[in-house]
């Protein structure tokens, strides 16, 4: 089925590049009239590019988190302007300017395409809140106006955080109205539901963008109103995520993950800063986070002892002196075998692509770890067929818990926490199940069962209970544990609560001077060049709603 849809939305570029040198189309090849585009084609391809924009925001802020390894001496190093083109341009040249043509069509009350309205509006919402959260502000008002506006200015980020807001109300009222006509013939993310059941679901999704956005503005009331309505992603069967198949050639549609690190050795590197969390920081109850063997899959399960496979011996003998106690360097204490690469070097790659810890099964469809080691290859675990974790029900109770106990929002925080720990344990457990070995009675072994799960929730809830004040602490921690491998909410975690941090042991730069942190990224390159009102900003800028904050994760 999936490679249908993307052989449909294939089709649909090469039939929108034919439609763009048609001679009717001249005046303006992004603006063509509705007769001249097919709605489901253009929503196929806005659904396919909102994608990439979440795995492009969530590989950025995964960088930024330690959740994924970042390149570089400094912060200061690791990107250029440049490294935010692709972000940039699939937005506003890709899904914005179809959403608008789509839009063109739909808001004639007559074609009855509202269900086609109310997803484009969603997605237009999550695309501009997207953008907000990793530049600021940027142009929205006076952009895609083509020749009438050829340097648009940019605006604040809050005004556009209320456009997004409004279009999520409008898209739930386009969603509810039963006048619809026809329904899309192809929905990426809910396919094989009723009519009924698409518009519960699109309606979640639209409700949790909005909790995402008023936990980041610290808005009680509207909070308050959301879990009164009580429609929100709160269950598994209303996960928003993209899959992926197994189908490898015309088009490969498996997770990029997987084709980037089992087709041909590991290319990735794993970040020892977010492996070492898992492993130990419940290391006197558990030899690691229960999840670790199924988000990650080792190639070797001994650690590099040579600087021929692990370039940092070669650097110093012992971790700088800012590392401090807890801190890995070159390899992870308890972890064997956890071969990943430290944040912020930019030592030369040594020939470890068949030994460097990689994807495990959950979710980019690789291999479950057992700890018998062996090189990746793409025949290995689900063969791709995994999917991308967009908005999942734990991530629900994990917003809702900080709210209560940051924002004094109604209900139980401890509740939602214990909820989204173990919506979490248990996704991963159900989604690696059938790669996990189990012994002569059927029981898993070395993976999750019910009883790791009961057992891991005593040790958090402990934690809970034990120390009142550190409740942001523990939601934030868990959070950022469950979140993999979505960068972008861990992103916005850390900013918006300040955890886990340097205290957490996350991991600092090899330099003790690395430079200011990424309060926000730096403009594209397209955009500062080629728009003359607009100038390159400094990543130590915060964006709107994270203006009053003093975290510093400058290490």
């Amino acid at each position: 089925m999936k490679s249908t849809i993307l052989v449909f939305t294939v089709a649909f570029l090469m039939l929108f590049t034919v439609q763009c040198i048609d001679e009717d189309l001249l005046d303006s090849p992004n603006s063509p009239t509705p007769d001249q585009v097919d709605p489901d084609f253009l929503l196929n391809n806005i659904q396919m590019q909102t994608r990439g924009i979440h795995r492009t925001a969530s590989n950025l802020g995964g960088q930024m988190t330690r959740m994924r390894y970042m390149f570089g001496d400094t912060y200061g190093n690791a990107f250029v302007p440049e490294s935010f083109n692709g972000l940039y341009q699939t937005s506003y040249s890709s899904v914005l300017i179809d959403i608008q043509n789509l839009l063109a069509i739909t808001d004639d009350e007559e074609s009855g395409l509202f269900f086609h309205s109310g997803k484009a509006k969603i997605l237009k919402a999550y695309t501009l809140i997207t953008l907000v959260d990793v530049f600021g502000d940027v142009p929205f008002s006076e952009a895609l106006l083509g020749g009438e506006r050829l340097n648009p200015e940019v605006d604040s980020g809050s005004s556009i955080y209320e456009v997004a807001l409004d279009l999520l109300d409008e898209a739930k009222d386009d969603l509810a109205n039963e006048d619809r006509v026809a329904m899309p013939s192809n929905d990426l993310y809910y396919s094989g539901l009723s009519t009924d059941d698409k518009v519960d679901r699109w309606t979640r999704v639209a409700n949790t963008i909005k909790l995402k956005a008023y936990l980041n503005l610290g808005d009680q009331g509207a909070i308050n109103d959301l879990i009164a309505e009580d429609m929100l992603i709160t269950e598994p069967a209303h996960d928003f995520t993209f899959e992926y198949s197994t189908n490898d050639t015309n088009p490969d549609s498996r997770h990029p993950d997987f084709s980037n690190n089992y087709v041909d050795l590991a290319n990735a590197y794993m970040a020892v800063s977010y492996m070492n969390m898992l492993i130990n920081d419940k290391q006197d109850d558990f030899d690691r986070d229960p999840r670790t063997r199924y988000y990650f899959y080792r190639q070797s399960t001994e650690n590099a002892n040579n600087i021929n496979d692990n370039t940092c011996f070669g650097v110093v003998d012992s971790p700088p002196g800012h590392f401090q106690d807890g801190d890995p360097w070159c390899f992870i204490e308890n972890g064997e075998g956890y071969w990943g690469r430290d944040h912020l070097i930019d030592d030369g790659i040594p020939p470890d692509r068949g030994l460097r810890t990689t994807f495990g099964v959950y979710p980019a469809g690789g291999q479950f770890d057992i700890g018998a080691g062996g090189s990746t290859n793409e025949n290995m675990g689900f063969q791709g067929a995994g999917f991308d974790p967009i908005l999942m029900s734990f991530f629900t109770r994990f917003m809702i818990a900080e709210a209560i106990e940051t924002l004094g929002v109604n209900g139980d925080a401890r509740v939602n926490f214990e909820t989204g720990v173990r919506q979490s344990l248990n996704r991963v457990r159900l989604f690696g199940a059938p790669q996990v070995p189990v012994d002569d009675d059927g029981n898993p072994v070395t993976g999750i069962t019910p009883n790791v799960i009961d057992d891991y929730v005593d040790v958090v809830l402990d934690r809970w209970d034990s120390n009142g004040n550190e409740r942001v602490r523990n939601i934030s921690k868990e959070y950022y544990f469950a979140l993999w491998p979505n960068g972008y909410e861990a992103y916005n975690l850390m900013r918006r609560t300040g955890y886990p941090n340097r205290a957490d042991n996350l991991q600092p730069a090899r330099t003790s001077t690395p430079g200011p942190w990424y309060y926000s990224f730096i403009y594209p390159a397209n955009l500062v060049d080629r728009n003359a009102n607009v100038s390159q900003k400094e990543r130590t800028e915060r964006v709107f709603w994270n203006e009053g904050a003093t975290f510093d994760f400058d290490f």
